[in-house]
């Protein structure tokens, strides 16, 4: 899996980590992502983030925050001296069409991506797929 990063130590790399639409629901993720992501997190070359849906904004604010919140108590995972730490957070779906709505809740979540303690870097990145009613 990281021989394109192994390979290509001059490039730097984004890596969107999402087990099951987001974190899952348990404290850490599988097996499989926990040897992929500790393996990552040893490439000065790649950084790692938390992959959460919004739906445009319209997502229940508090499940966004619960999620977060397991992003970065990922970085409290130990084994062999590799941790989870997430570099920052990847928000898909972002709301596309400006409201006073959307903007206090992507300002809502932004911020608590900045208190993260877990959190490598209090990195942002932002996806909007058309939203088709």
């Amino acid at each position: 899996m990281p021989f394109s990063v192994q390979n290509n130590p001059g490039l730097n790399f984004t890596i969107i980590v999402n087990p099951d639409t987001g974190p899952g629901t348990t404290d850490y993720p599988a097996q499989d992502y926990i040897t992929a992501i500790q393996l990552l997190n040893t490439f000065s070359n790649v950084k790692t983030m938390g992959y959460i849906r919004l739906t445009w904004a319209e997502r229940d604010i508090n499940e966004v925050l619960g999620d977060l919140q397991r992003y970065s108590n990922w970085a409290n995972y130990s084994s062999k001296g590799e941790g989870l730490s997430m570099h920052g957070i990847f928000y898909d779906e972002a709301p596309h069409v400006y409201t006073p709505e959307a903007a206090e809740y992507m300002k809502k979540i932004n911020q608590a991506v900045k208190k993260a303690p877990g959190l490598l870097a209090n990195r942002t990145v932002c996806a909007e797929r058309t939203h088709l009613a």
